[in-house]
C-alpha cells in the first residue's frame, strides 16, 4: 500500500483508474440500477465513492460498487468520479463494504457469507473478532459461514434467482459431489422443487453410513440401519442409512476429536476446521503457491502458530491436513517477502552480463544455483523472520534467562559488575530484593538479621574491611531490577557478552516443552537430526518420550554451544 496520499482525501479520478473486485456483490437489482444510473445522468454523481490506493498507482474499490457501475455505463471509462481515498487495512475494507452494503441495498444471503468468511481469515479464524468487526451477532455470523460449504453452482444458481435460499441451506450440509449432482437435477427438472422435498432427499444424504468417518461396528446390528429394511420391505433405501440423526452426529464428533487428540503431542495449534472457516488455514510450503522458502518454513515450525487440523467440513470430513499455519496475516507477510527477495535476485542476475551469469552459477552453492534457476529456496537477500513460540516456551525461556542472569552477574569484573550496579540503581532506585540479597550476604559468612534498621546496617557494613565489602557488593547487581522486562535483561546480558551456551543446553525439561515438530525443528536447526542419522526417522515418528530420550543420548555429539534460535537472547 503507497503512503501518496493522506489518511482520508477527496479527489477526481477516470473510471478506468478504479479497479473492481474487493467487493464480494455480484447481483443487483436491474429496476434500481436504472432508476440511479437516470438520476446520475440527470444531476451527476451526488456522493463520493470509497476507494484505496493500491501499488500499481490503481485505485481499489471499497464502497460505492452500484454508483461506480452506473456512472461508467453512461459516461465510460473516461468519466471523472469524485472518490474518497481512504488508507485500510483488508479487515477495516472489508468491514467498511459490508457496512455500506447493508446500508445501501441488502445483499443476498451469500454475499454476506463471502463477505463474512473474508472478514473471518483476516480475523485469524476468530469468530468473535469477526462478528464485533461487522457489527452482526455470533449467531448471524455462524449462520452465514455454514452457507459457505454450499459449492460455486448452487450460489450462482441462487444469486440468479432460480433457487431459493432455503434450497441453499441445505445443500450447503451436503458433500460437494453430492451437490454438483443436485443442482444440476434441480435447474433441468420441469418444475421448481421444493425446498420441503430436497429436504426430505437431503436427509438421507446426510446421513450415510457408508460416508461416515466412525468406526460403523456398532451400526451393523443397529434398528437405525435402514439397510435391514431391505430383507423386510419391497420399498427400502439403497444402501445403508442411520435414520438417528443425533447419534451420527455424536459419533461424528467424538471421531473428529480423536483424530485431533492424537495430534496434540505433535502439533502446537490442532483445530477442527468447519465450513466457512477454510480462509484461516494456511499450508506452510517451501515451494509452490505462496511459498515460503526452505529456511523460513523450517523456522515456522516452532511459532506458536504452526500446527495441523482436521476437517469438519463435509465433503472432507476427518481429512487431516499437517504443516499448516493459522495466522493469515504474518503467512501472507512471509509469503510476499520471500517472493519479493525472488523477484530482487531474479532482476540483479537479468543486468549482469551473460559470462558473469554463467560464473556465478559455476562457483554458487546448491542454494544459490537453484534461485538463479527459478527454483523456490530461501534467498540470502532477506533475514529469515522468526516467530514468537508458545506461551509455555516464552515462560521457560525467560525463567532460564533471569537465572542466567543471577548467576552471571556475580561473576563479572569488578568494573562491569560495579557499571551494572550503577545501571540498575540509576534505572529502578526502589527496586531490590531485600530479603534475597540478604540471604546471598549470608551466604558469605556474614549474617545480618532482616529486622535491622538503616543505621544498623551500616555499622555492619562499617566493620567490613575492603576485601569483605567488595564481595557484598559483587553480589547486590543479582537482586537488584527483580521486575526489569526481559528484553532489559536480554540487554544487559548482550553487553556484558554472557554467552547463553556457558550456563545451558537442551534437556529433557525443555524438550518436554515442546511438541514433536517444535523437537525436530530444533534438531535439525542445531544438527541433531544430521548426527542421528539414519535413525532419527525412526525417533521421530515413535513416542515423545522415546524421541527425546534418543535425541539426547547421541554419541560424539557436542551439546554444549548448540543453541537453538528460540532460546537466544530476544534482541
Amino acid at each position: 500500500m503507497q503512503n501518496a496520499v493522506s489518511e482520508t482525501t477527496t479527489i477526481l479520478l477516470p473510471a478506468s483508474k478504479i479497479k473492481e473486485g474487493f467487493n464480494y456483490r455480484r447481483r443487483y437489482d436491474p429496476v434500481k440500477m436504472a432508476s440511479l444510473q437516470a438520476d446520475i445522468r440527470e444531476r451527476g454523481l451526488l456522493q463520493a465513492v470509497t476507494v484505496r490506493q493500491v501499488e500499481n498507482g490503481d485505485y481499489q474499490l471499497i464502497a460505492g460498487g452500484r454508483r461506480f457501475k452506473a456512472v461508467s455505463n453512461e459516461f465510460g471509462p473516461d468519466a471523472m468520479i469524485e472518490a474518497k481515498v481512504v488508507l485500510m487495512t483488508d479487515a477495516e475494507a472489508t468491514a467498511a463494504m459490508l457496512a455500506e452494503n447493508n446500508e445501501r441495498e441488502d445483499p443476498s444471503v451469500i454475499e454476506d457469507a463471502e463477505g463474512a468468511s473474508r472478514m473471518l481469515g483476516l480475523c485469524n479464524g476468530d469468530r468473535d473478532e469477526a462478528a464485533r468487526r461487522l457489527g452482526w451477532s455470533k449467531n448471524k455470523l455462524d449462520r452465514r459461514l455454514a452457507v459457505m460449504n454450499a459449492i460455486p453452482a448452487v450460489r450462482d444458481a441462487y444469486l440468479e434467482d432460480k433457487i431459493l435460499v432455503g434450497h441453499v441451506e441445505i445443500l450447503a450440509a451436503l458433500r460437494k459431489e453430492v451437490q454438483e449432482r443436485v443442482i444440476q437435477k434441480i435447474l433441468e427438472a420441469p418444475r421448481k422443487v421444493t425446498v420441503e422435498e430436497l429436504k426430505k432427499t437431503a436427509e438421507q444424504s446426510l446421513l450415510s453410513l457408508d460416508s461416515a468417518i466412525f468406526d460403523r461396528k456398532d451400526c451393523e446390528s443397529c434398528q437405525f440401519n435402514t439397510g435391514h429394511q431391505q430383507t423386510m420391505f419391497d420399498t427400502y433405501f439403497e444402501g445403508a442409512r442411520c435414520t438417528n440423526k443425533e447419534c451420527y452426529e455424536s459419533k461424528t464428533e467424538n471421531e473428529l476429536d480423536v483424530r485431533r487428540n492424537a495430534l496434540t503431542e505433535t502439533y502446537q495449534v490442532v483445530r477442527i476446521v468447519r465450513p466457512g472457516e477454510n480462509l484461516t488455514v494456511q499450508p506452510v510450503r517451501a515451494v509452490g503457491p505462496k511459498a515460503l522458502g526452505d529456511e523460513q518454513a523450517q523456522a515456522c515450525r516452532t511459532c506458536g502458530d504452526f500446527g495441523a487440523c482436521v476437517s469438519g467440513v463435509p465433503d472432507k470430513l476427518g481429512n487431516v491436513y499437517k504443516d499448516v499455519c493459522f495466522n493469515k496475516t504474518c503467512n501472507d507477510e512471509k509469503a510476499a517477502a520471500y517472493a519479493k527477495s525472488l523477484k530482487d535476485q531474479q532482476k540483479a542476475t537479468a543486468n549482469l552480463p551473460a559470462n558473469d551469469v554463467q560464473a556465478q552459477q559455476s562457483d554458487a552453492g546448491p542454494s544459490e544455483k537453484a534461485a538463479s534457476e527459478g527454483v523456490q529456496e530461501q534467498s540470502d537477500s532477506k533475514p529469515v523472520i522468526g516467530s514468537e513460540p508458545r506461551g509455555a516456551i516464552r515462560e521457560y525461556r525467560e525463567a532460564i534467562w533471569r537465572t542466567i542472569f543471577k548467576m552471571a552477574v556475580v561473576k563479572l569484573p569488578p568494573v562491569q559488575n560495579r557499571a551494572l550496579l550503577c545501571a540498575l540503581l540509576v534505572n529502578r532506585p526502589s527496586d531490590m530484593d531485600k530479603y534475597g540479597s540478604l540471604e546471598a550476604i549470608k551466604k558469605l559468612g556474614f549474617d545480618f538479621g532482616a529486622s535491622l534498621g538503616g543505621p544498623e546496617f551500616l555499622q555492619q557494613f562499617l566493620g567490613l574491611d575492603q576485601g569483605g565489602l567488595s564481595s557484598i557488593m559483587q553480589q547486590l547487581p543479582a537482586h537488584l531490577g527483580v521486575t526489569s522486562s526481559i528484553t532489559e535483561i536480554c540487554g544487559y546480558l548482550s553487553l556484558l557478552d554472557v554467552h547463553l551456551e556457558n550456563y545451558w543446553k537442551v534437556n529433557e525439561t525443555f524438550f518436554e516443552i515442546l511438541t514433536k515438530v517444535e523437537i525436530d525443528a530444533v534438531c535439525v536447526e542445531i544438527g541433531l537430526a544430521d548426527a542421528c542419522g539414519k535413525h532419527y526417522v525412526q525417533l521421530k515418528n515413535g513416542s515423545k518420550k522415546d524421541f527425546i530420550k534418543g535425541v539426547l543420548n547421541v554419541e560424539g555429539f557436542e551439546y554444549k554451544g548448540a543453541i537453538p534460535a528460540l532460546m537466544r537472547w530476544k534482541k
